[in-house]
């Protein structure tokens, strides 16, 4: 059977003077390019959802075990004057790496959506270019972009049905596609349009085969607990989805990523003691999972990786989703893969009172 081995852990940005200087940097994406650059794009502000809030990127050349902040990726000027979120990384064929930033005053707000473009790893980026698949604009802000193996650009949303395109009352995911490294986009389509359960936080990979794997953040509204993430898949590249099914493990916002072995590696966060991130592997078929196989990748009881986490009943819990997540601790976990099959997880904790991100390597041990 095959399991995860921890190869190690290392910071990509801590505030080295916390007792001077309030910086509370989480919520990253990470990818890897095809030179095995990592890059990792994190949100910096005095607060999680301050006004203040830029995107900067960190960089890695050496698999993950240590970075370097290379600056501001959007600069916070112009159309672009405001409080900034990550949103993911594509990776086209030809090298060209797109950037997605969020820029709105208040992070359940619509804003706009920007792109920057890098021709060498990272260094350096183009000006900004803002992209508005419709009709994200009026339901909800795109949120997160993911490349494909083929140059195809997905865009994923989610907001409450505005009676137009999904119900009153009703949770919808959207998706959009764009088949030009991100400068037009199709229509706008409904992934999924939920009453009870809601569905939160699509994460999407592309499985060997060329399916879409989408994994769902899953909660009960009317007795307001969480369930197991549910998951579901697409042949057509978006255009329909499955029903949802049950991963067969409990967990929050979740990360997907197809590994080179064929397999699926699900990262989540979990808010039910004992509190942590948790990564699970699939088995060969990519879709199954067992949550007692599941791997700590970091924990605040017990613990194998923190100095003194501080963890509040209020903050971190599973109710109340649509208000408790303004205040997590720790979680919105992201997966890379180099091409040695190291495995690079980034995600951010609150640990003696600084919040920071953190990343993991692993390997799949088969």
């Amino acid at each position: 059977m095959a399991v995860l081995d921890i190869l190690d852990h290392s910071v990509v940005h801590v505030n080295a003077e916390p007792h001077r200087v309030s910086e509370y940097v989480a919520l990253p994406y990470v990818v890897a390019l095809p030179d095995d650059t990592l890059l990792c794009a994190c949100r910096h502000g005095t607060a999680r959802e301050s006004a203040d809030g830029i995107v900067k990127l960190h960089r890695s050349t050496d698999g993950g075990m240590t970075w370097h902040c290379t600056g501001v990726l959007l600069e916070a000027d112009g159309i672009a004057a405001g409080a900034q979120w990550a949103r993911g990384f594509a990776v086209l064929p030809d090298g060209e790496v797109v950037a997605g930033v969020a820029v709105r005053e208040r992070i359940e707000e619509h804003g706009f959506n920007f792109q920057v473009r890098s021709h060498d790893g990272g260094l350096s980026w183009s000006e900004a270019e803002v992209y508005a698949p419709e009709p994200f604009g009026a339901v909800a802000g795109a949120s997160q972009i993911t490349g494909l193996a083929d140059g195809t650009i997905i865009a994923t949303g989610e907001g409450r049905g505005d009676g137009d395109v999904a119900p009153a009352g009703t949770m919808v995911n959207l998706i959009s596609r764009s088949m030009d490294g991100g400068r037009t986009w199709d229509p706008v389509l409904p992934t999924l349009v939920s009453k009870n359960p809601f569905h939160f936080d699509i994460d999407i990979t592309q499985l060997a085969n060329g399916q879409l794997l989408a994994a769902y953040w899953t909660h009960d509204m009317e007795t307001d607990r969480g369930l197991n993430v549910h998951m579901s898949s697409s042949s057509d590249l978006g255009r329909s989805w499955t029903a949802t099914r049950d991963s067969g493990f409990w967990g929050q916002r979740t990360a997907v990523c197809a590994l080179r072995s064929g397999r699926v590696l699900a990262v989540t966060n979990h808010r039910r003691a004992p509190f942590g991130i948790r990564a699970h592997l699939s088995g060969v078929d990519g879709t199954t999972f067992s949550e007692p196989d599941h791997v700590e990748i970091w924990g605040v009881e017990p613990a194998t990786v923190r100095t003194a986490p501080v963890l509040a009943a209020k903050h971190d819990v599973e109710q109340e989703v649509l208000t408790s997540w303004h205040f997590f601790t720790f979680g919105t976990p992201s997966i890379a893969q180099l091409s040695d099959g190291t495995i690079v997880v980034a995600y951010y904790v609150t640990e003696e009172s600084v919040t920071y991100v953190r990343s993991c390597r692993m390997r799949e041990n088969i």
